[in-house]
């Protein structure tokens, strides 16, 4: 009787330790795994194609799990039944573009259009949900697919991600169908709707009671004192209030962007959620915190607030929120809370200062939420520039009042 191989087992293969010569573990059915004296332990599958011995590898363990490589065993044989060498088919596979490959290549092309961040933010989300199909050609990937990874999502109950994701996947099918690389836009049959949770949105924590405004702005002009020496940190903390910028664009300011001539900040269009240049008037107050900060990073970085470990990078995105969890906001308040506290409050006194509830969204630099109303309204970002410009110094008047 022909001798019978026991299989391997995981177990098996974690407790293989290297050797003075190379040996390997047999699994059956030519397929094995290579143990080195140096180097990662690999699966190699031994063949015979037109009367030769051949063998190709299946990747490198653990990277390779023994299942996979059983898989691959299984469809290499089923090549070599069909007539077709898996050596020489691996090199023709080659010239196929994997899921993976597509979405890295468009990846690229938006990383010049993007925030660092942004397209970070991307590229983790893509790389951490896809492995289902990453490997898959891009012609054969379905719905089907897609929808399992939305459902494997939102199971671990990240729904923002799920939508964001799926947002990324209309995008680069759309690349794959611009460069012929598929025929077809598949996310587009998708419905949404029914693919995504309804979810109740949650917002940032922020603090919009009076009392409280009063004590946190007490310990943000209290925090230079007893961290004196990072001034980025302690200006960009000071000037958060007053301009409830969106906190990328208040760590990124930077000093191109302010006309003190003007009196008012511009942010470019590369920069804005929007996409649509943005100007806010500039209070007093805020000139001041400015000026202030000026002969500490002008001289040294396009940044207003440079990070102190690198000039010609802005602080980083924790910073902030870092400060109001040693502050003991954990919880209560985040750098996007400013303008949660600026909206609330200014909605609240809207017959103290007597604007509309148009110009405190326009100093929000929110868009129109009525897409109808707002593809008609394409006023310059100048629009209601002297009611904002009165409304930023009621505003910063409120909170030195308090």
């Amino acid at each position: 009787m022909p001798k019978i191989t026991p299989p391997l087992t995981d177990t098996e293969i974690k407790k293989s330790k290297p050797k003075e010569k190379q040996y390997k573990l047999s699994d059956g059915a030519g397929l094995c795994l290579i143990i080195p004296t140096k180097g990662k332990k690999y699966f190699r599958f031994d063949y015979s194609y037109n009367g030769k011995r051949k063998s190709i590898s299946f990747g490198t363990y653990p990277e390779t799990s023994l299942k996979k490589s059983r898989d691959r065993r299984t469809e290499a044989k089923e090549l070599i039944k069909e007539g077709i060498d898996p050596a020489q088919q691996r090199k023709i596979d080659k010239n196929i573009e994997t899921f993976e490959m597509v979405y890295s290549k468009w990846l690229e092309l938006a990383k010049g259009d993007w925030e660092e961040v942004t397209y970070k933010k991307a590229y983790e989300t893509l790389k951490n949900n896809t492995l289902l199909i990453k490997d898959k050609e891009m012609k054969k990937v379905t719905r089907l697919d897609i929808l399992k990874i939305i459902e494997v999502m939102q199971k671990r109950e990240v729904h923002v991600l799920a939508d964001r994701i799926l947002g990324y996947f209309d995008r680069i099918w759309k690349y794959a169908v611009t460069y012929n690389i598929c025929e077809h836009n598949i996310i587009a049959d998708i419905d949404r709707r029914n693919a995504l949770k309804q979810t109740v949105k949650k917002h940032f924590p922020a603090i919009t009671n009076e009392e409280d405004i009063k004590i946190l702005m007490n310990d943000i002009k209290e925090y230079k004192n007893y961290k004196a020496s990072d001034i980025s940190t302690i200006y960009a903390f000071l000037l958060a209030p007053y301009v409830f910028l969106r906190p990328v664009n208040l760590r990124t300011l930077e000093w191109l962007e302010i006309d003190f001539k003007k009196g008012y900040i511009e942010i470019p269009v590369v920069k804005m959620k929007t996409r649509k240049s943005f100007v806010i008037p500039m209070s007093n107050q805020v000139i001041k915190i400015l000026n202030d900060i000026k002969p500490y990073s002008q001289h040294i970085s396009q940044y207003v607030f440079p990070s102190p470990s690198d000039s010609k990078r802005p602080i980083s995105e924790n910073t902030l929120n870092m400060v109001l969890k040693r502050m003991g906001y954990k919880d209560k308040m985040v750098p996007h809370g400013f303008r949660s506290m600026f909206s609330t409050i200014a909605h609240e006194k809207i017959n103290e200062h007597g604007h509309h509830s148009d110009v405190i969204e326009l100093c929000l630099a929110h868009e129109e939420k009525n897409k109808v109303k707002g593809a008609y309204n394409r006023e310059s970002k100048m629009k209601h520039y002297d009611e904002r410009k009165e409304l930023m110094k009621w505003w910063a008047d409120w909170l030195d009042a308090i």
